[in-house]
C-alpha cells in the first residue's frame, strides 16, 4: 500500500543500453512538524519482544499495510537497525560484534554512572616487564588500563579506563606488545561491570518506546500523504 501512490521513474542496469519503468522508491514523504510535535495526537507505547511494525499496524489500525505510518511517525528510516531486535537476534548481533559478549564493556558506580574501575589482575609470574603507571591494553577483548600498583610479578592493581579485563584475557603494554601476560584470575576492587551483551540490550531497549498515532487521525495522514506525492 505504501508504494502504490509513488510516481514511476526510469531505471537501467546496463548503463542505459536498456531501461525499465519502476516505482521510484527513493522518494520519502515527511510528516509535517506540526503533526509530529503535537503530542496530543499520539499514545505512548513500548514495543514488546517480537512485535513488528506490521503487527502493531494490525493491532492499532486493523490493517498491517499501514505499518509505514508507525515508521514515519517515529522517524524510523531503516527498521532493520532502528527497530528493536528480538532477544535471539540481539544475542546473535552481539556475538558478531564482540569477541566475548560477557566481557566488560564498561564499569559503573553505585549510581549506575560510568566510572573507572579498579581490579586485581593475576598471572603466573608474567609481570616481570610491567611497572607502576604503565598503560596496558587487552589483546583478547576491549580494555585499557593503568597499573597503579605492581604488588608482585604475579599480581597487579589496574585502574580500568576503557572496556575491561576478565580471566583468560591476554594483556600487553601499550608501548611494547612483546611485554605481555595471560590473566589467570581477576578480582574487582571497585566498580560494577556491564557486559557487552548488557550494554547492547540497554541500547536495544531505548528503541522500544515509540509514539502511536491515534486511530482517528489516520485518514487525514493518508490523505496528506497522497497529496504530497501527487505534487512531486
Amino acid at each position: 500500500m505504501y508504494f502504490q501512490n509513488f510516481p514511476y521513474t526510469y531505471y537501467s542496469l546496463d548503463d542505459i543500453a536498456t531501461t525499465q519503468i519502476v516505482t521510484n522508491i527513493s522518494l520519502r514523504v515527511r510528516l509535517s512538524d506540526e503533526l509530529k510535535n503535537n503530542f496530543s495526537l499520539f499514545d505512548k507505547y513500548d514495543i514488546k519482544d517480537g512485535e513488528t511494525p506490521e503487527i502493531l499496524a494490525d493491532k492499532f489500525y486493523s490493517n498491517p499495510q499501514l505499518h509505514w505510518i508507525i515508521l514515519h511517525t517515529n522517524d524510523i528510516l531503516d527498521p532493520r537497525f532502528d527497530w528493536p531486535l528480538t532477544t535471539n537476534n540481539l544475542v546473535l548481533f552481539a556475538q558478531g560484534k564482540y569477541n566475548n559478549v560477557n566481557a566488560p564493556h564498561h564499569y559503573v558506580d553505585a549510581n549506575s554512572i560510568i566510572t573507572n574501575a579498579n581490579v586485581f589482575l593475576n598471572s603466573s609470574s608474567q609481570f616481570t616487564n610491567f611497572n607502576n603507571n604503565d598503560v596496558i591494553v587487552n589483546v583478547t577483548n576491549n580494555g585499557t588500563g593503568v597499573i597503579t600498583k605492581l604488588q608482585s610479578y604475579s599480581n597487579i592493581i589496574v585502574t580500568v579506563t576503557d572496556g575491561g579485563f576478565i580471566t583468560g584475557d591476554k594483556i600487553a603494554l601499550s608501548s611494547n606488545a612483546n611485554a605481555n601476560a595471560n590473566i589467570t584470575s581477576t578480582s574487582i576492587i571497585s566498580g560494577t561491570p556491564v557486559t557487552n551483551l548488557q550494554y547492547e540490550d540497554t541500547l536495544n531497549d531505548t528503541k522500544r518506546k515509540i509514539n502511536i498515532l491515534k486511530n482517528r487521525y489516520i485518514d487525514s495522514v493518508i490523505s496528506d500523504f497522497k497529496i504530497k506525492l501527487s505534487s512531486i
